[in-house]
């Protein structure tokens, strides 16, 4: 006999469309390996998109690396930014999961122009979550700036990102960044974790009606949301730090795995 997992809906009114409403369910633990095994699943199911967005990924780790090779501060802030364009790599991936999950084959040309669904709200998402990222650069630079002492200056240039992770400006700008890093990125990921999907599964879905709900399923959930931001962030650094390599299974895997996410956390409801 199935075990059936009990758990409480709530119902948000917010500016939707005549006819619909958001329903918001709560999740457990167990459900964080569920949407990974299904991610896996998904990408078996869908090689060459998964493929794509995967090696997409990892050539911009790559090559943000590589031009700023000469300044390790700059490269970690680059590196961490990844982080913020993710929803957006991630939105063709999204699309070939919702085929797959409506028995549909995955189109992967389609895939390309998901965006295109409802373009105007995804625009004003970027430009919210740019104006974000700006912000967190600006405070990013001044604590390298405040890290840029004596100790900084005789870094041996020749040891590269690990003469300056291990030099006395290094470990105070490390310690500046993650606090500054942890309190931002908690932010955006308590206002886009399903704000994307939610926006692709419905064109009329306004980019604000989108945050509110994220921020709410964020709320309701707050111990699995924890966890799952954990994982999502783990997961990602192993792909940044193996230079991008590890983001050709990672950045499909977590793609896929956060639409599954959205689908046990939110449901649009057709009212009659």
């Amino acid at each position: 006999m199935a075990h059936v997992i009990k758990t409480h809906s709530h119902r948000h009114h917010t500016d939707m469309p005549k006819g619909e409403t958001l329903i918001s369910h709560e999740v457990q633990f167990n459900q964080i390996g569920d949407w990974l095994k299904k991610g896996w699943q998904d990408m078996a199911h869908a090689p060459l998109g998964s493929l794509f967005y995967g090696l997409v990924s990892m050539f911009v780790i790559m090559l943000t690396m590589a031009f700023f090779q000469g300044s390790p501060p700059l490269m970690l802030i680059a590196g961490a930014t990844f982080i913020f364009i993710m929803p957006f790599l991630a939105m063709g991936l999204y699309d070939l999961a919702y085929r797959l999950e409506q028995g549909m084959s995955p189109d992967f040309m389609r895939s390309l122009f998901a965006w295109r669904t409802n373009a105007s709200n995804i625009a004003l998402f970027a430009l919210t979550l740019g104006g974000i990222l700006s912000f967190w650069l600006m405070m990013a630079i001044v604590i390298a700036g405040g890290a840029r002492s004596e100790a900084l200056l005789i870094v041996d240039t020749s040891q590269g990102m690990l003469g300056f992770l291990t030099s006395e400006a290094g470990l105070v700008f490390l310690a500046g960044f993650f606090l500054l890093g942890v309190a931002v990125l908690a932010l955006v990921f308590t206002i886009s974790v399903v704000t994307m999907p939610l926006m692709l599964r419905d064109k009329k879905v306004a980019f604000i009606s989108a945050m509110i709900m994220s921020y709410k399923v964020t709320m309701e959930n707050k111990s699995v949301m924890t966890v799952w931001a954990v994982t999502l962030g783990v997961l990602t650094t192993i792909g940044i730090v193996t230079m991008g390599i590890g983001l050709v299974v990672i950045t499909p895997l977590l793609a896929y795995a956060s639409w599954h996410a959205f689908k046990d956390l939110v449901e649009i409801r057709q009212e009659s």
